[in-house]
């Protein structure tokens, strides 16, 4: 599967700014000041904005697992030179 570049930490970055005003509306529903709710509000971006350029790096490191050796069953004719 492929993605175009950026494209999965573009969306980590819309949905980090979605968060942070989610969270930013609900602390200042819950009373708090408005400096503690932007800067919970930036905490909580910057926190799933590294989520989603980690998840972005881990998706184009294109890692390739290596492949298993392949198992050579003993030959006959080794085992009874003796």
């Amino acid at each position: 599967m492929t993605f175009p570049p950026f494209e999965v930490a573009r969306y980590g970055v819309y949905a980090a700014i979605a968060i942070a005003a989610i969270s930013m509306w609900l602390g200042h529903q819950a009373g708090a000041s408005l400096d503690w709710a932007l800067m919970r509000a930036v905490f909580f971006f910057v926190i799933v904005a590294a989520l989603g350029f980690a998840a972005e790096a881990v998706l184009t490191i294109g890692y390739q697992p290596r492949p298993r050796p392949p198992s050579i069953p003993p030959n006959d004719q080794e085992t009874h030179d003796a």
